[in-house]
């Protein structure tokens, strides 16, 4: 069964499939935005069409950046346009984001999924770009020894070196995940790039965004603003493990813009 704020609904099975969604950066109306160019609801929606095809799913999860500009209407929207998809909707803040709104539109980011608790975890710093790893910490206390799905904005490592995709306390982070005793799933954003990697036994798993991609090298990276979209991540509730699809996105009207000097936030 699945509970969520005390209620319970029947799952789909021996798997447990999650819509991983991030850096969505919806916006209220008027809102001033760093890429006007692109419309990122228009963008969501033609994601979530298209990953209507891998459902049904237990749960939808938005790794942060859910607005850009820490709206309330931001995140709203999102919600509204997600609520269908899944009985469990989380979600936690990513830098653009303030914690009050998203908070208040899904509500503590916990959830029981068959096997599995989904836990979130915040790595916001209100007026920074990278993050701090101190709710990490938190949240692997709470998980203990269950099987467990961690959400966070800022990941514990990409393929960026760049300062804004940095997590502070980063030593302190890997060393508890290392050491983490029971099965573990990260999903994080922030990077706009999809990523696979492992921490002792725990998988890693890093987001497109819907809004558009980048592309890291170390400390450059490009902006890939005619790519987007979505994870879909499929939790084997007997082996305790994660397996994940891509579902990538074209806008071809929309040209490939590169910067080796970063000079706006992402």
């Amino acid at each position: 069964m699945t509970r969520r704020g005390g209620f319970a609904v029947a799952r789909l099975g021996p798997v447990t499939r999650l819509l991983h969604l991030s850096d969505t950066h919806l916006h209220a109306a008027g809102a001033e935005r760093l890429h006007p160019e692109i419309d990122p609801r228009a963008r969501l929606e033609e994601v979530l069409d298209r990953v209507r095809a891998y459902g049904p799913f237990d749960a939808v999860v938005v790794t942060g950046d859910v607005c850009d500009d820490g709206s309330i209407e931001g995140a709203q929207a999102v919600r509204d346009l997600v609520e269908d998809l899944a009985p469990v909707v989380l979600a936690v803040p990513g830098n653009h984001d303030l914690p009050g709104p998203v908070g208040q539109v899904f509500g503590r980011p916990f959830a029981e999924v068959g096997p599995w608790h989904l836990v979130g975890a915040s790595t916001q710093v209100e007026g920074e770009v990278a993050g701090v790893g101190d709710g990490v910490l938190e949240a692997l206390h709470e998980i203990g020894e269950r099987p467990a799905v961690l959400l966070m904005h800022h990941p514990i490592e990409s393929r960026s070196t760049h300062e804004w995709f940095t997590l502070g306390g980063r030593d302190e982070v890997v060393a508890a995940v290392e050491a983490h005793p029971a099965p573990l799933v990260i999903l994080s954003g922030h990077t706009h790039e999809a990523y696979e990697g492992r921490l002792g036994q725990a998988q890693l798993l890093g987001a497109p965004a819907t809004y558009y991609s980048i592309r890291h090298r170390g400390d450059e990276f490009d902006f890939v603003r005619d790519e987007f979209g979505a994870a879909v991540v499929n939790l084997d509730d007997t082996a305790l493990t994660a397996g994940v699809e891509l579902v990538l996105l074209q806008d071809r009207a929309c040209a490939e813009d590169r910067i080796e000097l970063p000079d706006e936030e992402v």
